[in-house]
């Protein structure tokens, strides 16, 4: 029985190939309504991805981050929005990929998961382009959510607020272990 779970193991890690996350970020867009833009970015993602051979198709995992690690170019406006989204309490945001399909344009996908956000976990859906260069892959993805849909108000000053919709960036690129 023991030799039978060993070839399993390993025959199961020859199919799925290990994927090494070499760079990654995430930006985020808003706004505030009647005042400015806000481009909040994190460089500091992290993943645990998987794919058998190059079937892009067959990619799984997760990815994360901490909320904290977001900045703009005005770090007093960050504090504020670091307590809208209770990163005390909600450290971390993350992504797992169920599934992808493939779009008829080339390299086109929508990629299929689950966003863990602010204690909420629901379906999520990214647009993206991966590339497959033989080494590794390159993930460029897009998205928005309300955040609202997640438990979380934004800030307001007065009677201008931040806009409850959030345009997602990321960009991964993924090297083949």
């Amino acid at each position: 029985m023991k030799k039978l779970i060993l070839i399993l193991m390993f025959s199961l890690s020859l199919v799925a190939g290990n994927l090494e996350l070499k760079s990654g970020f995430v930006g985020a867009h808003t706004e505030m309504l009647m005042d400015s833009t806000i481009d909040p970015l994190n460089t500091h993602l992290k993943a645990d991805l998987s794919m058998s051979g190059d079937d892009i198709l067959s990619l799984k995992g997760k990815l994360w981050l901490k909320m904290e690690l977001f900045s703009s170019d005005e770090s007093e406006r960050d504090e504020h929005m670091d307590e809208a989204v209770n990163v005390d309490s909600f450290p971390l945001a993350t992504y797992t990929v169920s599934s992808l399909t493939k779009k008829e344009t080339k390299d086109n996908y929508v990629i299929h998961g689950t966003l863990n956000f602010h204690g909420q976990e629901k379906a999520f859906m990214l647009d993206a382009e991966i590339k497959d260069s033989g080494n590794g892959i390159a993930i460029s993805a897009t998205s928005s959510f309300l955040v609202s849909d997640y438990g979380v108000e934004m800030p307001c000053m007065m009677f201008m607020c931040v806009r409850d919709k959030v345009d997602i960036f990321a960009k991964a690129v993924l090297l083949r272990k």
